[in-house]
């Protein structure tokens, strides 16, 4: 009984191979619809997850990093008298969990003047030997160069703030301040670069001068109040879980990028959802015409049903030969959607896509004008496997109805 059963089921799919063999025109048309939706999906998500890890890189490379860590509440009030208290048991954590591209800090506000005008910035001391690890900040500056481990009261400005000041390079800015005990300060610096990249945060109200430098002006020598730290996307939550628990008693707070800026992170979601939509209403396209198509054929295939039930076929084997056509031209499709998307891709991430001739410059907002798509398996699988369930569901209906056909009326009128 079971062989028998067997034999009747490789028949049945014999005869769903058969059908779509032999309507060659209508199969290649549903499962080219097919294809070019998944291929369509495919191309758009390689874009999107080129798209985001070019903005997230350049937003983390250019100032921030990937990960800040701060005394308790300095992040949303910084103040110098909110500098880490042991700066060497972070550096000493750090290089235990393998975390070698860190740099020290320490920022606080000032008051930047020139001979003509005065501008509140945010004024930051770096370590000019283990900046570049962290950040491409000297990548950004477009005229002069970056801070040099001799410097002394040299200077960096955006060129927005260095406009407004209405200085050039050489020229000697004022920073006036509050030292640790809260009491004035002024200092003359020089300006030796100017940061040209366009991109929101660096061009206007910000400092920037060796962590030497600044400890010195405030009178806070050997202490700060940021580690900046660039570590692998993959890697970062895992350790901002370990770093929680070996400093937990520093009263320190450890962020990374997207709590710091969660608009970033709320951004990429949002992104991601119109993409899901866009799923959606490739799914609905995937339904309505693998659907009618099914219908089509058993419409034209009545007399063929009704034969196939006479001899012993039951109903339940009817039903699965329409499911196995609807799988057949869902994984030709998902074959060749893959195939396609996979090609683009492959083009489109070699050349590149050029955003500057619809947009202009896209500096402002962390992102190159060549985007790079990069296809992740795992949305691949999600489109696919979701392409297959709507083929499946499209077969379900046909089935039914395919099912409930009488032998006799189906011969005499198929």
């Amino acid at each position: 009984m079971a062989d028998a059963k067997s034999q009747l089921n490789l028949h049945l799919a014999r005869v769903a191979l058969r059908n779509l063999l032999g309507h060659p025109r209508r199969t290649l048309l549903t499962s080219g619809a097919i294809a070019l939706g998944l291929a369509s999906l495919i191309f758009l998500w390689g874009f999107n997850e080129g798209l985001h890890r070019n903005m997230l890189g350049n937003f983390q490379n250019s100032i921030i990093g990937a990960l800040q860590i701060h005394r308790q509440g300095f992040f949303q009030h910084p103040d110098l008298s909110l500098t880490i208290s042991n700066p060497q048991k972070i550096s000493e954590t750090l290089e235990l969990h393998g975390v070698t591209r860190y740099s020290q800090r320490l920022d606080t506000f000032g008051l930047a003047a020139s001979d003509h005008t005065t501008q509140g910035v945010m004024l930051i001391g770096m370590d000019p030997q283990n900046e570049p690890k962290v950040t491409e900040l000297g990548s950004r500056i477009g005229v002069g160069r970056f801070l040099q481990p001799d410097d002394s009261y040299s200077l960096i400005l955006g060129a927005t703030t260095a406009s407004n000041l209405k200085v050039r390079l050489g020229d000697e800015v004022v920073m006036i301040g509050y030292d640790r005990y809260g009491a004035m300060i002024a200092e003359s610096f020089t300006l030796v670069g100017i940061i040209t990249s366009g991109e929101m945060g660096l061009d206007s109200g910000m400092a920037i001068t060796s962590l030497a430098t600044l400890q010195e002006m405030v009178d806070l020598q050997g202490q700060v109040t940021t580690f900046v730290i660039n570590v692998d996307e993959q890697t970062l939550p895992g350790l901002v879980a370990s770093l929680n628990e070996d400093l937990v008693d520093q009263q320190l707070e450890v962020m990374p990028w997207y709590t710091m800026f969660p608009v970033m992170k709320e951004w990429v979601t949002l992104h991601n959802g119109f993409l899901y939509l866009f799923l959606g209403i490739v799914l609905f396209i995937v339904l309505a015409g693998e659907l009618n198509t099914l219908l089509l054929s058993m419409l034209d295939r009545t007399r063929e049903f009704g034969i196939l039930m006479a001899i012993g076929t039951s109903r339940r084997q009817i039903a699965l030969l329409m499911v196995v056509e609807a799988v057949g031209i869902g994984i030709i499709g998902i074959l060749l959607g893959t195939l396609l998307g996979y090609l683009i891709i492959l083009l489109t991430g070699m050349i590149g896509i050029d955003l500057s001739i619809l947009l202009g410059s896209t500096s402002r907002f962390y992102v190159d004008p060549l985007i790079y798509p990069q296809l992740k398996l795992d949305h691949l699988g999600i489109t696919a496997s979701t392409i297959l369930m709507a083929s499946i569901l499209s077969g379900v209906y046909p089935a039914w109805r395919a099912s409930l056909l009488q032998p006799v009326e189906a011969i005499r009128n198929g």
